[in-house]
């Protein structure tokens, strides 16, 4: 029988936090048969040494990586933050803990998006990672999405709350995942504005926020909203790694 090396996967990820996101992406990486190394700024050692690249979910990017987009203002009442506390319990968490920024993170994982772009590597970006990788190539962020959702209440939760809709033809998240409209989780504070120049939106939840951005020119790419790790047990979600591992090993 032969030998197969398991591709080697890079998984971005903070210092001090971000266990269990690592442990259920490792997850997702070996059911998927590839073999999954953190990564963070301690222990990254300015090698790279990786068949692919996924670039995890975590703090808010820091302003001075990305373009911001200006929004409208919106008054969202005490009785909808009220109902959005009581229904999401994450959003309550949000909202007393100290909101941070991860500097040296930020500057870490824009090496892996370039060095992954530039050897043609598979590269995988989730949710923070989606935003850092539009916000590098150029594309504009949304702040905070409670602006687009005026007088929604904002979904946080690891659970499958949301429905995204394919909104191009043919698009790689549609040939990964299949043609039916995907249900998602929802943890993010910020969201992706304008696409960059060599990105394109494939993807948007019904509220219009945009959930998924790939390449234009390479089946290599792709940038998704929310954390398909947290969503194993959805043979969509874990098709995503698949397709990563398929990348990897070419």
């Amino acid at each position: 029988m032969p030998n197969i090396t398991k591709p080697r996967i890079a998984i971005t990820g903070p210092n001090n936090s971000g266990v269990t996101a690592w442990l259920f992406t490792a997850l997702n990486i070996r059911l998927a048969g590839g073999c999954p190394v953190r990564v963070t700024p301690n222990s990254f050692d300015g090698m790279f040494d990786y068949d692919g690249v996924i670039i995890g979910g975590g703090s808010d990017i820091h302003p001075e990586h990305y373009i911001k987009e200006d929004a409208p203002k919106v008054k969202r009442s005490f009785w909808l933050k009220l109902k959005e506390c009581l229904m999401y319990p994450m959003e309550l968490i949000n909202k007393v803990g100290s909101s941070h920024y991860d500097k040296e993170r930020d500057e870490m994982e824009i090496q892996f998006i370039h060095y992954a772009l530039d050897n043609n590597l598979p590269l995988l970006g989730i949710c923070r990672g989606h935003q850092l990788l539009n916000a590098e190539l150029g594309g504009s962020m949304y702040e905070s999405t409670l602006p687009l959702l005026a007088k929604e209440a904002r979904i946080r939760s690891p659970f499958p709350r949301k429905k995204v809709l394919y909104t191009t033809n043919d698009s790689l998240i549609s040939k990964i995942a299949g043609d039916d409209p995907l249900k998602v989780n929802a943890i993010h504070s910020q969201a992706i504005a304008k696409p960059a120049q060599t990105l394109e939106v494939t993807a948007k939840e019904v509220a219009g926020i945009n959930q998924v951005v790939e390449a234009k020119n390479s089946d290599k790419v792709l940038g998704v909203q929310w954390h398909p790790e947290y969503l194993f047990y959805m043979k969509a979600h874990r098709k995503i790694f698949n397709w990563l591992i398929k990348e990897a090993r070419k």
